[in-house]
Protein backbone atom coordinates (compact mmCIF):
# COMPACT_ATOMS: atom_id res chain seq x y z
CA UNK A 1 0.00 0.00 0.00
CA UNK A 2 1.02 3.56 -0.64
CA UNK A 3 1.77 5.24 2.69
CA UNK A 4 2.37 8.80 1.48
CA UNK A 5 -0.46 11.15 0.70
CA UNK A 6 -0.59 12.34 -2.87
CA UNK A 7 -2.03 15.88 -3.36
CA UNK A 8 -3.93 14.72 -6.47
CA UNK A 9 -6.20 12.73 -4.14
CA UNK A 10 -7.86 15.97 -3.03
CA UNK A 11 -9.18 16.31 -6.57
CA UNK A 12 -10.69 12.81 -6.39
CA UNK A 13 -12.31 13.66 -3.03
CA UNK A 14 -14.24 16.61 -4.48
CA UNK A 15 -14.68 15.03 -7.92
CA UNK A 16 -18.28 13.78 -7.34
CA UNK A 17 -19.50 17.24 -6.33
CA UNK A 18 -17.90 18.92 -9.34
CA UNK A 19 -19.12 16.13 -11.60
CA UNK A 20 -22.74 16.31 -10.45
CA UNK A 21 -22.86 20.06 -11.00
CA UNK A 22 -21.22 19.74 -14.42
CA UNK A 23 -23.44 16.89 -15.65
CA UNK A 24 -26.58 18.61 -14.39
CA UNK A 25 -25.56 21.74 -16.25
CA UNK A 26 -24.86 19.76 -19.44
CA UNK A 27 -28.18 17.90 -19.18
CA UNK A 28 -30.12 21.14 -18.76
CA UNK A 29 -28.13 23.07 -21.38
CA UNK A 30 -28.71 20.38 -24.00
CA UNK A 31 -32.35 19.87 -22.91
CA UNK A 32 -31.69 16.17 -22.34
CA UNK A 33 -34.26 15.98 -19.56
CA UNK A 34 -37.04 17.31 -21.77
CA UNK A 35 -36.17 15.19 -24.80
CA UNK A 36 -35.10 11.85 -23.29
CA UNK A 37 -35.66 12.25 -19.51
CA UNK A 38 -31.91 12.06 -18.87
CA UNK A 39 -30.72 13.79 -15.71
CA UNK A 40 -27.27 14.80 -14.53
CA UNK A 41 -26.67 11.74 -12.34
CA UNK A 42 -27.43 9.50 -15.33
CA UNK A 43 -24.49 11.07 -17.17
CA UNK A 44 -22.19 11.00 -14.13
CA UNK A 45 -22.05 7.24 -13.59
CA UNK A 46 -19.23 6.35 -16.04
CA UNK A 47 -17.11 9.21 -14.73
CA UNK A 48 -17.64 8.05 -11.15
CA UNK A 49 -16.38 4.62 -12.22
CA UNK A 50 -13.16 6.31 -13.29
CA UNK A 51 -12.90 7.86 -9.83
CA UNK A 52 -13.57 4.49 -8.20
CA UNK A 53 -10.68 3.06 -10.18
CA UNK A 54 -8.30 5.83 -9.14
CA UNK A 55 -9.16 5.85 -5.45
CA UNK A 56 -9.18 2.07 -5.08
CA UNK A 57 -5.80 1.64 -6.76
CA UNK A 58 -4.36 4.40 -4.59
CA UNK A 59 -5.81 3.04 -1.35
CA UNK A 60 -5.52 -0.72 -1.82
CA UNK A 61 -3.02 -0.99 -4.71
CA UNK A 62 -5.66 -3.05 -6.54
CA UNK A 63 -8.76 -2.06 -8.46
CA UNK A 64 -12.19 -2.86 -7.07
CA UNK A 65 -13.78 -2.25 -10.46
CA UNK A 66 -14.15 -5.96 -11.41
CA UNK A 67 -15.86 -6.69 -8.09
CA UNK A 68 -17.99 -3.62 -8.53
CA UNK A 69 -19.15 -4.76 -11.98
CA UNK A 70 -20.10 -8.17 -10.55
CA UNK A 71 -22.07 -6.39 -7.82
CA UNK A 72 -23.89 -4.29 -10.43
CA UNK A 73 -24.80 -7.44 -12.38
CA UNK A 74 -26.14 -9.00 -9.19
CA UNK A 75 -28.14 -5.81 -8.55
CA UNK A 76 -29.66 -6.15 -12.03
CA UNK A 77 -30.71 -9.73 -11.33
CA UNK A 78 -32.28 -8.73 -8.01
CA UNK A 79 -34.12 -5.88 -9.70
CA UNK A 80 -35.56 -8.20 -12.36
CA UNK A 81 -36.80 -10.59 -9.68
CA UNK A 82 -38.28 -7.70 -7.69
CA UNK A 83 -40.10 -6.22 -10.67
CA UNK A 84 -41.42 -9.60 -11.77
CA UNK A 85 -42.75 -10.27 -8.28
CA UNK A 86 -44.03 -6.77 -7.45
CA UNK A 87 -45.47 -5.72 -10.82
CA UNK A 88 -46.15 -9.17 -12.26
CA UNK A 89 -44.25 -8.19 -15.41
CA UNK A 90 -40.96 -6.71 -16.52
CA UNK A 91 -41.35 -3.46 -18.42
CA UNK A 92 -38.01 -2.78 -20.06
CA UNK A 93 -38.25 0.99 -19.96
CA UNK A 94 -39.07 1.00 -16.24
CA UNK A 95 -36.41 -1.67 -15.58
CA UNK A 96 -33.55 0.15 -17.29
CA UNK A 97 -34.47 3.50 -15.76
CA UNK A 98 -34.69 2.01 -12.25
CA UNK A 99 -31.54 -0.04 -12.80
CA UNK A 100 -29.46 2.92 -13.97
CA UNK A 101 -30.63 5.12 -11.09
CA UNK A 102 -29.82 2.34 -8.59
CA UNK A 103 -26.41 1.93 -10.21
CA UNK A 104 -25.84 5.64 -9.64
CA UNK A 105 -26.79 5.38 -5.96
CA UNK A 106 -24.66 2.27 -5.49
CA UNK A 107 -21.72 3.92 -7.26
CA UNK A 108 -22.01 7.09 -5.20
CA UNK A 109 -22.22 5.17 -1.91
CA UNK A 110 -19.21 3.06 -2.88
CA UNK A 111 -17.30 6.17 -3.92
CA UNK A 112 -17.99 7.89 -0.61
CA UNK A 113 -17.01 4.75 1.30
CA UNK A 114 -13.72 4.58 -0.60
CA UNK A 115 -13.02 8.25 0.12
CA UNK A 116 -13.62 7.67 3.84
CA UNK A 117 -11.40 4.58 3.77
CA UNK A 118 -8.67 6.50 1.96
CA UNK A 119 -8.77 9.34 4.48
CA UNK A 120 -8.65 6.88 7.38
CA UNK A 121 -5.77 5.10 5.66
CA UNK A 122 -3.65 8.26 5.86
CA UNK A 123 -4.52 9.18 9.46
Amino acid sequence: MNTTFHPMMIFWYVFPVILLFATSFVASALSLQKKWHIKGPDLAVPFLWLGLQQISTNTFAVSILPYFVISILFLGILLVVFQAYYYGEIAYKRYFKMFWRLVFLFTLMTYLLLVIMDIVHYL
